[in-house]
C-alpha cells in the first residue's frame, strides 16, 4: 500500500495561526494527504528569565496538559479534516524539524505571523528558520485567503541550478491552466550594460540558458527585469494576479545576485501570496522530481 503524503501545520495556538487551516484542508482533499497538527509550546516565552529554560515537572505538565486541551479542541472544531495532533515542548524551530524528519513530512505549512506583538514577530522568525533549514518544502502563508488552484506561479531565478531545480519540483502545484514564470531580475540597467561589454555578455549568457529552460515548456515563460531583487519580484507581484512564489533559498554570486535565505525572507514578509520555500537537500528528492514528471 502506497504510503500517504503528510502535511505538517505548526501552530502556536492563535487563531492567526490556526488561519492556514481551511487551505490545507483543501489541499489535503486534493492530493489524499494526511494532516498533522504540532501545537509547540515555548518554555523561554514569558519566563522572568529568558536565559533559564529549565521548568518544574509541576510547569511542565502544565504545558503539556494545556497543549493536549488545545489540540482535543481544533479536532472538535475542525471535524472536516481528520487531524493528526502531536504536541512537543521545546524550542519551535527544532521541534518542528524533528517532527518533520520523524514523520517523513513532504510539505510544512505555516502562518508567517501568530500571536500579536513580540511574539508574532518571534513566530515570523521561527517560520523563516524552519523554511531555511526544513528537510521538506516550506510554505509561508502571511494571508488567509489562499486559493489552492494556483494559476499564476512566480519562480525568481538568478540563473543558478538550485533556483533553476525549483521547476521541477513544483508539479504537485501545477493545474493544466497553471501558467509558471520565471522572473530574471538582473539588476543592471541597459546603460550599465551597454557601457561594460563583460558585464554584458555575461549577462546575455545566463538570459540565453534560462531561455533554454522554458523552450518546450508551453506553461512556462520568461521575464526579465533590470531591477534587483527583491524590488524586482515586488514590482512583478503588483502588476499580476499571483498565486503562489516557489523559490529556493541559495543559488550563486555574481552579476544575478547571491540569492541566499535573506532574499527568500523578504519576499515572505512582503508577498500577499504563499512563498513555497525550497531549502538545498530537498531539491535532490526523487519524489518531487516523480511528481514532477508525471504533471509536467
Amino acid at each position: 500500500m502506497e504510503a500517504r503524503m503528510k502535511i505538517l501545520v505548526p501552530l502556536d495556538g492563535s487563531s492567526k495561526s490556526e488561519s492556514v487551516l481551511p487551505m490545507v484542508a483543501l489541499l489535503s482533499e486534493r492530493w489524499q494527504a494526511e494532516v498533522h497538527a504540532l501545537r509547540v509550546m515555548d518554555p523561554s516565552i514569558g519566563a522572568a528569565d529568558p536565559f533559564v529554560l529549565a521548568l518544574s515537572e509541576s510547569a511542565y505538565q502544565r504545558m503539556v496538559d494545556d497543549g493536549r486541551e488545545y489540540l482535543a479542541d481544533l479536532v472538535k472544531r475542525h471535524p472536516e479534516m481528520p487531524l493528526h495532533t502531536q504536541h512537543q515542548v521545546g524550542a519551535p524551530a527544532f521541534c518542528i524539524d524533528e517532527v518533520a524528519r520523524k514523520e517523513s513530512c513532504e510539505l510544512i505549512v505555516m502562518a508567517t505571523h501568530g500571536h500579536t506583538g513580540l511574539l508574532r514577530w518571534l513566530w515570523g522568525s521561527v517560520a523563516e528558520g524552519v523554511a531555511r533549514h526544513a528537510p521538506c518544502p516550506t510554505m509561508l502563508v502571511r494571508t488567509p485567503d489562499t486559493p489552492v488552484l494556483f494559476r499564476e506561479i512566480l519562480v525568481p531565478t538568478d540563473g543558478s541550478d538550485s533556483s533553476l531545480e525549483v521547476t521541477r519540483h513544483i508539479g504537485r502545484f501545477l493545474a493544466p491552466e497553471t501558467k509558471v514564470t520565471l522572473l530574471h531580475c538582473a539588476g543592471v540597467s541597459a546603460e550599465q550594460a551597454a557601457e561594460n561589454a563583460e558585464l554584458r555578455v555575461e549577462l546575455e549568457l545566463v538570459r540565453e540558458g534560462l531561455r533554454q529552460q522554458v523552450e518546450g515548456r508551453p506553461w512556462m515563460r520568461l521575464e526579465c527585469v533590470s531591477s534587483p531583487a527583491p524590488q524586482g519580484i515586488f514590482d512583478w507581484l503588483a502588476d499580476h494576479d499571483c498565486d503562489l512564489v516557489a523559490m529556493s533559498t541559495h543559488g550563486r554570486d555574481g552579476i544575478a545576485h547571491l540569492w541566499m535565505g535573506s532574499m527568500m525572507e523578504e519576499v515572505a514578509r512582503h508577498s500577499n501570496c504563499p512563498v513555497l520555500v525550497f531549502p538545498p537537500s530537498t531539491l535532490n528528492s526523487e519524489f518531487n522530481e516523480e511528481v514532477a514528471h508525471a504533471n509536467l
